[in-house]
């Protein structure tokens, strides 16, 4: 990771742990470190200004390290209106915008550009859709986030400080699609090209908008800003950049059972919203952010619960490219006297459960003092590289027409969920927090990400939310159960059909002729107030696949 200024090294430098500085041969010092929760090692060198320096320290670090990748992070000055302070640009292209020749009919462009490697391009997009800012510290980040363009960007050796100067004039007339300039990625991608295996982007915040008033920006703190919004996009994009030579993104086939136990000499619990990389039992995650609850904090007494999707960091071959779903538990009070309920008892029964029944994959169990943490297995997908989606992501918004193909998978994806309720329900036990989010869409099945709070005993006011059932309400005078699992099966169809979540007094669903009424019956009966009128768990799961059957069989809507 390269950076020209000094206030572009310190925004990068923070991230970076167990640093040791090494020397060129030619006299360069760099630092050498790691970034908690990516496989790399990060050499950080601050080449000075101009495209000459930045060139030659570019070339000499990449022989001595012989580097995979070479990330130039720093800012720049925005030539387009509709970019903001603050934004990054990511160069999709590098034009070198002295090329040309002078001559009595003026100046004519010999453009030379450059461009990232098609794989890195779609790195940039990826990161740019997801998560971009995962690296961005909460306290940092504004009301409202940068944006990423990926556009091309003007290097040159002249500093700009003067929109409406001859040099200006030229960029638009010969580079127009130029959006920032700087003054050192035409030397850094051109030494890096000389290394055709170094996959290299340059990623610049933008600080001034190349006018008179770069100065007053600079003092009002405008440089440090856009350097941390680069160096935090950097490292999005450098966590999913993979070395040459790793295989394909994919989940291993097969279990992956991996129970551990024993202290945890990691620092105590801390506020997981508020960091992107935890550590438990010397296994590093890489939290991911997500719609609803999966990444979710929450207090129950003296009870604190913690859940994220994770990536898992390893230098294993078996777990490498896995993901996870992280639940953790704190007690926060000594531990509970013969009798009473123990929450961290229920969480690792909760992973003997998931070995008895052939749920989600258990990859770690540890318990240190009072806290207990489950590390489930999460299935990715490998044509994005991310963690597969959730039921969320599929179900419509209100006043969206139901779309066939939609909903016969969401039908389809239900009926499998169900399968699995049924074998809890033959253990004597229920899910009774099944909500989009809980449901994995693990193509061409569904699953469930856990299970819920099956080895919690019922109390009122449990599951509070949209999908809580009238029985888990408090006063409702009756004992959740299987029949839960219903309901909320129900309340979750209901959404896929109307784009509503159920509520009290709303009329009954009455569906086009597109829409199987065996399935308009299947929700209606779910969804009954009393527990005792709702079909069972098997009952609803065969009107479902008979649901899917006609589903399948309706021609396609032109």
């Amino acid at each position: 990771m390269l950076t020209a200024l000094q206030v572009e090294y310190e925004a990068v430098r923070r991230h970076l742990q167990d640093v040791r500085e090494a020397e060129l041969p030619q006299g360069t010092l760099i630092d050498v470190g790691r970034i908690p929760g990516l496989n790399w090692d990060v050499a950080l060198a601050e080449t000075g200004p101009t495209n000459t320096r930045a060139a030659l320290v570019t070339q000499s670090t990449i022989e001595y390290f012989d580097a995979e990748a070479v990330l130039f992070v720093g800012v720049a000055g925005a030539l387009k209106d509709d970019v903001r302070l603050g934004d990054v640009v990511v160069a999709r292209k590098v034009y070198g915008y002295h090329g040309g020749r002078e001559s009595v009919d003026g100046f004519s462009a010999r453009p030379d550009a450059w461009e990232p490697a098609y794989d890195v391009d779609q790195l940039v997009r990826s990161a740019r859709r997801n998560e971009p800012w995962a690296f961005l510290a909460p306290d940092t980040r504004p009301a409202i986030l940068p944006r990423v363009h990926f556009e091309p960007i003007a290097s040159g050796d002249v500093l700009i400080g003067f929109r409406a100067s001859e040099t200006v004039r030229r960029i638009r007339r010969h580079y127009n699609d130029a959006v920032a300039i700087d003054m050192e990625s035409h030397g850094v991608t051109h030494a890096a090209k000389m290394n055709r295996a170094v996959r290299t982007l340059c990623i610049r915040g933008i600080s001034d908008f190349a006018d008179p008033d770069k100065t007053t920006r600079d003092a009002a703190g405008s440089q440090e800003t856009a350097a941390r919004n680069a160096a935090a996009f950097a490292l999005r994009v450098l966590r999913d950049l993979r070395p040459a030579g790793w295989p394909a993104r994919e989940v291993p086939p097969g279990p992956a059972t991996v129970v551990v136990s024993g202290p945890d000499r990691s620092p105590g619990p801390a506020a997981w919203d508020s960091r992107p990389v935890v550590r438990i039992e010397g296994q590093e995650y890489l939290l991911y952010e997500g719609p609803g609850d999966l990444l979710h904090e929450s207090r129950d007494g003296d009870v604190l619960r913690r859940q994220a999707v994770a990536r898992v960091v390893s230098d294993s071959d078996s777990t490498r490219g896995t993901y996870a779903w992280l639940r953790q538990v704190e007690w926060t009070r000594p531990p509970p006297g013969p009798g009473r309920f123990d929450p961290l008892a229920a969480l690792e029964q909760e992973s003997r459960l998931c070995l008895g029944l052939r749920g989600p994959d258990v990859l770690q169990l540890t318990r240190s003092g009072n806290t207990v943490t489950l590390a489930l297995a999460w299935p990715g997908d490998p044509k994005l590289g991310r963690p597969v989606e959730t039921l969320h992501e599929l179900l419509p918004e209100p006043a969206v027409p139901t779309d066939p193909l939609r909903l016969w998978s969401i039908v389809k994806g239900l009926a499998d969920v169900a399968q699995i309720l049924e074998r809890l329900s033959s253990e004597r036990l229920s899910h009774r927090a099944l909500r989009p989010t809980a449901v994995v869409m693990h193509r061409p099945h569904m699953a469930l990400r856990d299970f819920g709070l099956a080895t919690v005993s019922p109390r009122p006011g449990e599951n509070p939310g949209p999908y809580q059932a009238p029985e888990q309400r408090y006063g409702s005078g009756a004992l959740p159960g299987p029949a839960t699992d219903v309901y909320q099966l129900g309340a979750m169809l209901y959404r896929a059909l109307t784009g509503r979540i159920p509520e009290p007094g709303l009329p009954p669903y009455r569906g086009p002729a597109s829409v199987p009424d065996g399935l308009v019956h299947a929700v209606a009966g779910a969804l009954r107030e009393d527990p005792g009128a709702r079909p069972g768990v098997r009952t609803l799961r065969l009107a479902l696949l008979a649901a899917a059957r006609e589903l399948a069989s309706v021609p396609p809507q032109h």
